[in-house]
Protein backbone atom coordinates (compact mmCIF):
# COMPACT_ATOMS: atom_id res chain seq x y z
CA UNK A 1 0.00 0.00 0.00
CA UNK A 2 1.51 3.38 -0.93
CA UNK A 3 2.68 5.37 2.07
CA UNK A 4 0.51 8.36 1.11
CA UNK A 5 -2.57 6.15 1.52
CA UNK A 6 -1.24 4.79 4.79
CA UNK A 7 -0.81 8.38 6.00
CA UNK A 8 -4.38 9.21 5.07
CA UNK A 9 -5.72 6.13 6.83
CA UNK A 10 -3.61 6.88 9.90
CA UNK A 11 -4.95 10.41 10.02
CA UNK A 12 -8.52 9.15 10.04
CA UNK A 13 -7.78 6.65 12.81
CA UNK A 14 -5.88 9.14 14.94
CA UNK A 15 -8.42 11.97 14.90
CA UNK A 16 -9.80 12.46 18.41
CA UNK A 17 -13.10 10.69 19.03
CA UNK A 18 -14.81 13.94 19.95
CA UNK A 19 -13.71 15.53 16.68
CA UNK A 20 -15.05 12.59 14.67
CA UNK A 21 -18.31 12.77 16.58
CA UNK A 22 -18.79 16.36 15.47
CA UNK A 23 -18.69 15.29 11.83
CA UNK A 24 -22.16 13.87 12.24
CA UNK A 25 -23.52 17.31 13.11
CA UNK A 26 -24.02 19.25 9.87
CA UNK A 27 -24.82 22.39 11.84
CA UNK A 28 -21.45 22.45 13.59
CA UNK A 29 -19.08 25.26 12.63
CA UNK A 30 -16.08 23.15 13.61
CA UNK A 31 -13.51 22.34 10.95
CA UNK A 32 -13.35 18.76 12.21
CA UNK A 33 -16.47 17.68 10.38
CA UNK A 34 -15.09 19.16 7.15
CA UNK A 35 -11.65 17.58 7.38
CA UNK A 36 -12.78 13.96 7.56
CA UNK A 37 -14.75 13.95 4.26
CA UNK A 38 -11.81 15.62 2.54
CA UNK A 39 -9.48 12.89 3.79
CA UNK A 40 -11.90 10.16 2.76
CA UNK A 41 -12.20 11.62 -0.75
CA UNK A 42 -8.42 11.83 -1.05
CA UNK A 43 -8.04 8.26 0.15
CA UNK A 44 -10.54 6.93 -2.39
CA UNK A 45 -8.99 8.94 -5.21
CA UNK A 46 -5.48 7.76 -4.35
CA UNK A 47 -6.60 4.15 -4.18
CA UNK A 48 -8.26 4.46 -7.61
CA UNK A 49 -5.24 6.27 -9.05
CA UNK A 50 -2.83 3.64 -7.69
CA UNK A 51 -4.98 0.81 -9.07
CA UNK A 52 -5.15 2.40 -12.53
CA UNK A 53 -1.41 2.97 -12.58
CA UNK A 54 -0.73 -0.59 -11.49
CA UNK A 55 -3.02 -1.96 -14.21
CA UNK A 56 -1.13 0.04 -16.82
CA UNK A 57 2.40 -0.63 -15.59
CA UNK A 58 2.25 -4.32 -14.64
CA UNK A 59 2.11 -5.69 -18.22
CA UNK A 60 5.06 -3.51 -19.18
CA UNK A 61 7.08 -4.61 -16.17
CA UNK A 62 6.24 -8.24 -16.87
CA UNK A 63 7.31 -7.97 -20.53
CA UNK A 64 10.55 -6.22 -19.56
CA UNK A 65 11.30 -9.03 -17.11
CA UNK A 66 10.68 -11.61 -19.86
CA UNK A 67 13.09 -9.81 -22.16
CA UNK A 68 15.75 -9.71 -19.46
CA UNK A 69 15.39 -13.41 -18.73
CA UNK A 70 15.10 -14.46 -22.37
CA UNK A 71 17.82 -16.54 -24.02
CA UNK A 72 19.75 -15.20 -27.00
CA UNK A 73 18.39 -11.68 -26.87
CA UNK A 74 18.90 -9.86 -30.15
CA UNK A 75 18.79 -6.25 -31.25
CA UNK A 76 15.03 -6.32 -31.64
CA UNK A 77 14.63 -7.46 -28.05
CA UNK A 78 16.96 -4.71 -26.86
CA UNK A 79 15.07 -2.13 -28.90
CA UNK A 80 11.76 -3.31 -27.46
CA UNK A 81 13.17 -3.27 -23.94
CA UNK A 82 14.36 0.35 -24.30
CA UNK A 83 10.99 1.40 -25.71
CA UNK A 84 9.19 -0.26 -22.82
CA UNK A 85 11.57 1.37 -20.37
CA UNK A 86 10.77 4.81 -21.80
CA UNK A 87 7.06 4.09 -21.72
CA UNK A 88 7.23 2.92 -18.12
CA UNK A 89 9.15 6.06 -17.21
CA UNK A 90 6.43 8.19 -18.81
CA UNK A 91 3.73 6.30 -16.92
CA UNK A 92 5.56 6.81 -13.64
CA UNK A 93 5.99 10.53 -14.35
CA UNK A 94 2.32 10.83 -15.22
CA UNK A 95 1.34 8.96 -12.07
CA UNK A 96 3.47 11.29 -9.95
CA UNK A 97 1.93 14.33 -11.66
CA UNK A 98 -1.61 13.02 -11.11
CA UNK A 99 -0.89 12.48 -7.42
CA UNK A 100 0.54 15.97 -7.19
CA UNK A 101 -2.57 17.31 -8.91
CA UNK A 102 -4.80 15.54 -6.40
CA UNK A 103 -2.78 16.82 -3.47
CA UNK A 104 -2.75 20.33 -4.92
CA UNK A 105 -6.52 20.31 -5.21
CA UNK A 106 -6.85 19.15 -1.60
CA UNK A 107 -4.36 21.83 -0.59
CA UNK A 108 -6.50 24.49 -2.24
CA UNK A 109 -9.57 23.09 -0.47
CA UNK A 110 -7.76 23.31 2.88
CA UNK A 111 -6.67 26.86 2.04
CA UNK A 112 -10.30 27.68 1.26
CA UNK A 113 -11.37 26.33 4.68
CA UNK A 114 -8.72 28.34 6.48
CA UNK A 115 -9.67 31.50 4.61
CA UNK A 116 -13.29 31.13 5.71
CA UNK A 117 -12.17 30.83 9.32
CA UNK A 118 -9.79 33.78 8.99
CA UNK A 119 -12.66 35.87 7.62
CA UNK A 120 -14.83 34.76 10.55
CA UNK A 121 -12.12 35.86 12.99
CA UNK A 122 -11.69 39.11 11.07
CA UNK A 123 -15.41 39.78 11.43
CA UNK A 124 -15.21 38.96 15.13
CA UNK A 125 -12.33 41.34 15.78
CA UNK A 126 -13.92 44.09 13.65
CA UNK A 127 -17.19 43.89 15.60
CA UNK A 128 -15.52 44.03 19.01
CA UNK A 129 -16.27 46.88 21.37
CA UNK A 130 -14.17 49.95 20.78
CA UNK A 131 -11.67 51.14 23.33
CA UNK A 132 -14.04 53.88 24.49
CA UNK A 133 -16.86 51.37 25.03
CA UNK A 134 -14.55 49.09 26.99
CA UNK A 135 -13.05 51.88 29.04
CA UNK A 136 -16.53 53.13 29.91
CA UNK A 137 -16.68 50.16 32.25
CA UNK A 138 -13.74 51.65 34.17
CA UNK A 139 -15.25 55.15 34.28
CA UNK A 140 -17.46 55.73 37.36
CA UNK A 141 -19.47 58.34 35.45
CA UNK A 142 -20.76 55.45 33.29
CA UNK A 143 -22.84 54.10 36.20
CA UNK A 144 -26.34 55.46 37.00
CA UNK A 145 -25.80 55.11 40.77
CA UNK A 146 -22.70 57.25 40.55
CA UNK A 147 -24.35 59.76 38.23
CA UNK A 148 -27.02 60.32 40.88
CA UNK A 149 -24.39 61.47 43.36
CA UNK A 150 -22.35 63.50 40.89
CA UNK A 151 -24.38 66.69 41.11
CA UNK A 152 -24.37 66.54 44.92
CA UNK A 153 -20.61 65.99 45.06
CA UNK A 154 -19.94 68.74 42.53
CA UNK A 155 -22.13 71.14 44.48
CA UNK A 156 -20.36 70.45 47.77
CA UNK A 157 -16.86 70.74 46.35
CA UNK A 158 -17.79 73.92 44.53
CA UNK A 159 -19.41 75.42 47.62
CA UNK A 160 -16.46 74.64 49.90
CA UNK A 161 -13.56 75.16 47.48
CA UNK A 162 -15.01 76.91 44.46
CA UNK A 163 -13.71 74.11 42.21
CA UNK A 164 -15.29 71.50 39.92
CA UNK A 165 -13.65 68.66 38.02
CA UNK A 166 -13.29 69.66 34.34
CA UNK A 167 -15.23 67.48 31.90
CA UNK A 168 -12.01 66.55 30.09
CA UNK A 169 -10.69 64.91 33.27
CA UNK A 170 -13.81 62.96 34.07
CA UNK A 171 -12.76 60.12 31.74
CA UNK A 172 -9.83 59.37 34.05
CA UNK A 173 -11.07 56.85 36.65
CA UNK A 174 -8.31 57.68 39.13
CA UNK A 175 -9.06 61.43 39.15
CA UNK A 176 -12.80 60.73 39.26
CA UNK A 177 -12.31 58.39 42.20
CA UNK A 178 -10.16 60.90 44.10
CA UNK A 179 -12.59 63.72 43.43
CA UNK A 180 -15.58 61.62 44.46
CA UNK A 181 -13.99 60.34 47.67
CA UNK A 182 -13.11 63.89 48.61
CA UNK A 183 -16.71 64.89 48.02
CA UNK A 184 -18.03 62.07 50.21
CA UNK A 185 -15.56 62.94 52.99
CA UNK A 186 -16.84 66.49 52.95
CA UNK A 187 -20.47 65.38 52.92
CA UNK A 188 -22.78 66.89 55.47
CA UNK A 189 -25.48 64.97 57.32
CA UNK A 190 -28.47 66.68 55.76
CA UNK A 191 -31.16 64.90 53.74
CA UNK A 192 -29.16 65.11 50.57
CA UNK A 193 -26.60 62.71 52.11
CA UNK A 194 -29.03 59.88 51.41
CA UNK A 195 -28.79 60.67 47.71
CA UNK A 196 -25.08 59.88 47.62
CA UNK A 197 -25.53 56.08 48.19
CA UNK A 198 -22.10 55.82 49.86
CA UNK A 199 -21.88 51.99 49.81
CA UNK A 200 -22.87 51.73 46.16
CA UNK A 201 -20.57 54.58 45.23
CA UNK A 202 -17.66 52.98 47.11
CA UNK A 203 -18.18 49.69 45.27
CA UNK A 204 -18.29 51.45 41.91
CA UNK A 205 -15.14 53.43 42.64
CA UNK A 206 -13.29 50.35 43.86
CA UNK A 207 -14.34 48.33 40.81
CA UNK A 208 -13.55 51.00 38.21
CA UNK A 209 -10.11 51.81 39.58
CA UNK A 210 -9.09 48.15 39.80
CA UNK A 211 -10.38 47.14 36.38
CA UNK A 212 -8.92 50.08 34.44
CA UNK A 213 -5.51 48.45 33.81
CA UNK A 214 -7.03 45.05 33.08
CA UNK A 215 -9.35 46.48 30.43
CA UNK A 216 -6.42 48.22 28.79
CA UNK A 217 -4.63 44.88 28.67
CA UNK A 218 -7.64 43.27 27.02
CA UNK A 219 -8.00 46.03 24.48
CA UNK A 220 -4.39 46.18 23.34
CA UNK A 221 -3.84 42.42 23.31
CA UNK A 222 -7.00 41.77 21.31
CA UNK A 223 -5.78 44.50 18.97
CA UNK A 224 -2.53 42.58 18.62
CA UNK A 225 -4.46 39.41 17.72
CA UNK A 226 -6.54 41.39 15.24
CA UNK A 227 -3.37 42.62 13.52
CA UNK A 228 -1.97 39.09 13.24
CA UNK A 229 -5.25 37.85 11.81
CA UNK A 230 -5.26 40.68 9.26
CA UNK A 231 -1.74 39.70 8.21
CA UNK A 232 -2.84 36.06 7.86
CA UNK A 233 -5.74 37.17 5.67
CA UNK A 234 -3.49 39.15 3.33
CA UNK A 235 -0.90 36.36 3.20
CA UNK A 236 -3.58 33.74 2.48
CA UNK A 237 -4.86 35.81 -0.44
CA UNK A 238 -1.34 36.33 -1.75
CA UNK A 239 -0.50 32.63 -1.39
CA UNK A 240 -3.58 31.64 -3.39
CA UNK A 241 -2.59 33.95 -6.25
CA UNK A 242 0.95 32.54 -6.29
CA UNK A 243 -0.33 28.95 -6.28
CA UNK A 244 -2.79 29.31 -9.17
CA UNK A 245 -0.81 31.72 -11.35
CA UNK A 246 1.20 28.92 -13.09
CA UNK A 247 -2.13 27.38 -14.13
CA UNK A 248 -3.22 30.56 -15.91
CA UNK A 249 -5.96 31.30 -13.37
CA UNK A 250 -6.16 35.02 -12.67
CA UNK A 251 -8.94 35.60 -10.12
CA UNK A 252 -8.10 36.59 -6.55
CA UNK A 253 -9.05 34.36 -3.66
CA UNK A 254 -11.80 36.72 -2.57
CA UNK A 255 -13.25 36.95 -6.10
CA UNK A 256 -13.04 33.19 -6.54
CA UNK A 257 -14.91 32.79 -3.27
CA UNK A 258 -17.55 35.40 -4.08
CA UNK A 259 -18.11 34.04 -7.60
CA UNK A 260 -18.00 30.42 -6.36
CA UNK A 261 -15.49 29.79 -9.15
CA UNK A 262 -13.82 26.75 -7.61
CA UNK A 263 -14.99 24.27 -10.23
CA UNK A 264 -13.61 26.42 -13.05
CA UNK A 265 -10.28 26.57 -11.23
CA UNK A 266 -10.17 22.79 -10.86
CA UNK A 267 -11.22 22.35 -14.51
CA UNK A 268 -8.26 24.49 -15.54
CA UNK A 269 -6.03 22.36 -13.32
CA UNK A 270 -7.32 19.15 -14.93
CA UNK A 271 -6.82 20.58 -18.40
CA UNK A 272 -3.23 21.63 -17.70
CA UNK A 273 -2.36 18.19 -16.37
CA UNK A 274 -4.10 16.39 -19.25
CA UNK A 275 -2.30 18.57 -21.79
CA UNK A 276 1.07 17.99 -20.15
CA UNK A 277 0.59 14.19 -20.26
CA UNK A 278 -0.88 13.85 -23.79
CA UNK A 279 1.80 13.10 -26.44
CA UNK A 280 -0.79 13.79 -29.17
CA UNK A 281 -1.48 17.32 -27.97
CA UNK A 282 0.07 20.06 -30.16
CA UNK A 283 1.59 21.71 -27.09
CA UNK A 284 2.96 18.48 -25.64
CA UNK A 285 6.44 18.74 -24.22
CA UNK A 286 7.95 16.03 -21.97
CA UNK A 287 9.61 18.68 -19.82
CA UNK A 288 6.19 20.17 -19.02
CA UNK A 289 5.33 17.14 -16.90
CA UNK A 290 8.26 17.68 -14.54
CA UNK A 291 7.88 21.45 -14.59
CA UNK A 292 4.18 21.31 -13.74
CA UNK A 293 4.80 18.76 -11.01
CA UNK A 294 7.50 21.00 -9.53
CA UNK A 295 5.13 23.98 -9.52
CA UNK A 296 2.42 21.98 -7.80
CA UNK A 297 4.78 20.55 -5.18
CA UNK A 298 6.26 23.99 -4.49
CA UNK A 299 2.74 25.39 -3.99
CA UNK A 300 1.94 22.51 -1.62
CA UNK A 301 5.05 23.22 0.41
CA UNK A 302 3.96 26.84 0.87
CA UNK A 303 0.43 25.77 1.79
CA UNK A 304 1.92 23.40 4.35
CA UNK A 305 3.87 26.28 5.90
CA UNK A 306 0.75 28.44 5.99
CA UNK A 307 -1.16 25.65 7.73
CA UNK A 308 1.46 25.72 10.48
CA UNK A 309 1.16 29.51 10.82
CA UNK A 310 -2.62 29.30 11.06
CA UNK A 311 -2.48 26.52 13.66
CA UNK A 312 0.01 28.48 15.77
CA UNK A 313 -2.19 31.57 15.65
CA UNK A 314 -5.25 29.62 16.80
CA UNK A 315 -3.26 28.22 19.72
CA UNK A 316 -2.03 31.73 20.55
CA UNK A 317 -5.57 33.12 20.41
CA UNK A 318 -6.81 30.36 22.70
CA UNK A 319 -4.05 31.15 25.22
CA UNK A 320 -4.86 34.87 25.14
CA UNK A 321 -8.59 34.41 25.70
CA UNK A 322 -7.93 31.91 28.47
CA UNK A 323 -5.83 34.60 30.12
CA UNK A 324 -8.61 37.17 29.62
CA UNK A 325 -11.04 34.84 31.38
CA UNK A 326 -8.71 34.58 34.37
CA UNK A 327 -8.13 38.33 34.47
CA UNK A 328 -11.87 39.06 34.83
CA UNK A 329 -12.69 36.13 37.10
CA UNK A 330 -11.82 37.81 40.45
CA UNK A 331 -14.35 40.59 39.90
CA UNK A 332 -17.24 38.14 39.99
CA UNK A 333 -15.94 36.75 43.28
CA UNK A 334 -16.35 40.10 45.03
CA UNK A 335 -19.81 39.32 46.44
CA UNK A 336 -20.11 42.59 48.31
CA UNK A 337 -20.17 44.59 45.10
CA UNK A 338 -21.49 41.91 42.76
CA UNK A 339 -24.81 43.69 42.26
CA UNK A 340 -23.05 46.82 41.12
CA UNK A 341 -21.22 45.12 38.23
CA UNK A 342 -22.62 46.57 35.00
CA UNK A 343 -24.35 44.53 32.31
CA UNK A 344 -21.60 45.64 29.92
CA UNK A 345 -19.05 43.84 32.09
CA UNK A 346 -21.13 40.66 32.16
CA UNK A 347 -21.56 40.84 28.38
CA UNK A 348 -17.81 41.29 27.99
CA UNK A 349 -17.21 38.12 30.00
CA UNK A 350 -19.76 36.25 27.90
CA UNK A 351 -18.13 37.45 24.67
CA UNK A 352 -14.70 36.37 25.87
CA UNK A 353 -15.96 32.91 26.86
CA UNK A 354 -17.72 32.44 23.52
CA UNK A 355 -14.59 33.50 21.64
CA UNK A 356 -12.47 31.09 23.68
CA UNK A 357 -14.87 28.30 22.68
CA UNK A 358 -14.51 29.24 19.03
CA UNK A 359 -10.71 29.20 19.22
CA UNK A 360 -10.83 25.78 20.89
CA UNK A 361 -13.37 24.25 18.50
CA UNK A 362 -14.57 26.27 15.49
CA UNK A 363 -11.20 27.66 14.45
CA UNK A 364 -9.04 24.72 15.47
CA UNK A 365 -8.13 22.06 12.93
CA UNK A 366 -7.62 18.66 14.58
CA UNK A 367 -4.22 17.18 13.82
CA UNK A 368 -3.48 19.91 11.30
CA UNK A 369 -0.55 21.21 13.34
CA UNK A 370 1.03 17.75 13.23
CA UNK A 371 2.38 15.83 10.29
CA UNK A 372 -0.56 13.64 9.30
CA UNK A 373 -2.64 16.05 7.30
CA UNK A 374 0.47 17.64 5.84
CA UNK A 375 1.61 14.17 4.79
CA UNK A 376 -1.60 13.91 2.80
CA UNK A 377 -0.74 17.15 1.04
CA UNK A 378 3.03 16.89 0.84
CA UNK A 379 4.20 13.44 1.83
CA UNK A 380 6.35 10.85 0.03
CA UNK A 381 5.08 10.02 -3.43
CA UNK A 382 5.45 6.32 -2.76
Amino acid sequence: MPSCIVALTALMLCLPHAALTMTSNPGSDSLAWKVEPLIEQAEQALYALAATHRTSSMPIERRMEELLLGQGADCDDLREYLQLQRKLGQLNDQYALQKSKLRFRKGIEVLKMLYEKILAMDHHFSSMKTQRELLNISNPHFYPEFAETRSVIDERIKRKFGFTLPDALQVNPFLSATFSILGMVLSSTDDREKRTHPEKTACILDFTVRIYTDLNTLFYETGYLRDINSTLKVDCESLFVDCVRPLGYNLSLNNCRQDDDWERLFTILDLRVTTAMDPQHPEYNPTLVKRLETNLLFALERISQFITRYANFVLQGSDYYQKFTRILEPYDNDLKCARQLPDTFRQLKTDIQMTLEKFNHAYKLPEIQGSRLKDMLFGPLE
